[in-house]
């Protein structure tokens, strides 16, 4: 299958250094890249996330983006290294790999930078809107199948308050993440009420707050300029 990012998508890029500024940390990985370990990878992309940007989206890694990083050619005027197509060579070969990262932002064949953050478990990278999406992912553990999740429940989650109730890690990072986000937490908090007015600021949320203070955040990734 040809692809479908033609030479002349990427002519009008201009020809500049690439930079690394969005990754959240330096990669370290062993060699060979065949043995890494899926969240190694997702960090690998993290770091070289603006190398295998497709340029038709922006802000996004495809897999048509891929195979041309692991076909040595240029997205944006700058051929990529030898570790970015063997990257993204074997990104390729996990095909189950892609469709893993491809979750926060809603199966849509682009891996964004919250979805890398949330393979991580970099949580204090994630958009406000990726953020509330895996609260009501956790909504169950946080709240043990109530209607309501609670503060209380929430710190709990968050290792704030002693719990008899083991959490996943995502649930836990989840929850602290949360718990400093304090404007977001006060909007899920209130959340919407009877005819879309606003809810009560009881302490509390439901899963309707939660869809609602997600489709009203930001969208915007947190990873450091």
């Amino acid at each position: 299958m040809s692809l479908s990012i033609s030479p002349s998508v990427n002519s009008h890029l201009p020809v500049s250094p690439l930079t690394q500024q969005a990754a959240p940390t330096t990669a370290i990985w062993r060699e060979p890249i065949s043995q890494l370990q899926p969240r190694e990878l997702a960090q690998a992309l993290q770091t070289y996330f603006d190398a295998m940007i497709d340029p038709r989206f922006g802000e996004t890694i495809t897999k048509e983006s891929l195979q041309r990083v692991a076909d040595g050619l240029p997205l944006n005027g700058v051929p990529p290294t030898q570790t970015q197509i063997e990257i993204a060579q074997e990104v390729l070969k996990r095909k189950d790999l892609f469709q893993q990262l491809d979750f926060t932002s809603g199966k849509d064949g682009k891996v964004s930078r919250d979805d890398l953050a949330t393979e991580t478990g970099d949580f204090q990278y994630l958009s406000d809107r990726a953020l509330i999406t895996l609260v009501g992912k956790n909504f169950n553990e946080y709240g043990g199948g109530d209607t309501y999740v609670n503060f209380t429940e929430l710190r709990e989650a968050a290792g704030e308050l002693p719990s008899t109730q083991k959490f996943s890690p995502q649930a836990r990072g989840v929850a602290q993440e949360l718990l400093k986000r304090i404007e977001l937490l006060d909007r899920l908090d209130i959340g919407v009420g009877f005819l879309g007015f606003a809810g009560k600021q009881d302490q509390r949320f439901d899963l309707r707050n939660v869809e609602y203070t997600r489709t009203h955040s930001s969208p915007q990734s947190r990873y450091p300029d």
